[in-house]
């Protein structure tokens, strides 16, 4: 058995506290069917810049992009949930950021009706 012993006097620890991602939606948050939306993860940290980023749906485990922006095309109702994203930058990882929830309408219809008068 080894004992180990430290001789230190004074440590320091030089803490900082992670940084929580903002994500966006475009065009909107609350879309129609056929639309294409466009999910962007921003970090904003003191000295760190080219983040590695990880995309996750609500229900699920696994990240599906780990790109900063994930285009959406031709959005279904499958697509409607909340998204949330993490940032690594080499052993920093990020807080995870709030969800957003994306909403998924049927197609837009627009009917245009006129009246004539005789």
């Amino acid at each position: 058995m080894a004992v180990f012993y430290s001789n230190c006097l004074e440590c320091r620890c030089h803490c900082t506290e992670r940084p929580k991602p903002t994500v966006t939606i475009k065009p909107a948050q609350h879309v129609f069917r056929g639309d294409t939306v466009t999910l962007r993860c921003d970090i904003y940290s003191e000295g760190v810049t080219s983040w590695s980023y990880s995309w996750y749906k609500e229900g699920s485990s696994s990240a599906f992009s780990d790109q900063q922006e994930h285009t959406l095309r031709s959005v279904t109702e499958s697509d409607a949930g909340k998204y949330t994203c993490y940032g690594l930058k080499g052993s920093r990882w990020s807080q995870k950021s709030d969800a957003v929830t994306l909403r998924v309408s049927g197609e837009l219809h627009l009917s245009i009706h006129t009246q004539t008068h005789i």
